[in-house]
C-alpha cells in the first residue's frame, strides 16, 4: 500500500469507495474484539481468521488454490479506544453459506472476548461510505488486505 497525503480527503474516499464497488463484496463482516488490542495483533488475527477460513471453506489443499482465495478490503476503526475491523469479502463460489456457519466459531478461538457481525450487502456504495468514513491519507496504513494479495502488488 503507498501511503499519501497529497491527495484530497474527498477525492481518497472517493477512490476507495470505487475500488470496493468494483471490488464486488458478497459479504460484510465486522471483527470485534472487547478487549484491549494492538493494531498490529488485530492484523495478525485477520490473516490467521482469514486463513482459517480459507481451509475451510477449500479444504486441506487451500494453500495451493491461489485463485480460488477469498479475498477481503479491511479497515481498522478507533485504534486507540474500541478497535474493531469493518471488512468485505469477495469470496470462492459456493462460500457465503460456509463462511456464515463456521465464522463465529473460528473467530471465537481467535478473540474469545469478541464477536463477530455478519451481513449480506445489498448496497455497494452505501456500505463502502460507511466503512471509509474515518479513514484519511495520512491513516491508509489501517487498510488491511490478505498477506497474499500485497505480496502479489509487491511483486508487479
Amino acid at each position: 500500500m503507498i501511503y499519501t497525503t497529497d491527495i484530497p480527503r474527498g477525492e481518497y474516499r472517493d477512490a476507495l469507495i470505487r475500488w470496493i464497488g468494483e471490488f464486488q463484496p458478497s459479504l460484510f463482516v465486522t471483527f470485534v474484539f472487547n478487549s484491549p488490542i494492538s493494531i498490529q495483533s488485530s492484523r495478525d488475527r485477520l490473516e490467521e481468521f482469514h486463513q482459517r477460513i480459507d481451509r475451510t471453506i477449500l479444504g486441506p489443499k487451500w494453500l495451493q488454490k491461489t485463485e480460488a482465495r477469498s479475498q477481503y478490503i479491511a479497515f481498522i476503526e478507533k485504534p486507540t479506544e474500541n478497535l474493531h475491523i469493518h471488512a468485505v469479502f469477495h469470496l470462492p463460489t459456493g462460500g457465503d453459506n460456509t463462511f456464515v456457519l463456521k465464522a463465529p466459531k473460528i473467530w471465537g478461538e481467535l478473540a474469545a472476548a469478541g464477536n463477530l457481525d455478519i451481513q449480506q450487502i445489498p448496497y455497494v456504495e452505501g456500505l463502502a461510505d460507511y466503512i471509509t468514513k474515518e479513514i484519511r491519507p495520512d491513516t491508509s496504513e489501517q487498510i488491511l488486505l490478505p498477506r497474499q494479495r500485497c505480496s502479489a502488488f509487491q511483486a508487479a
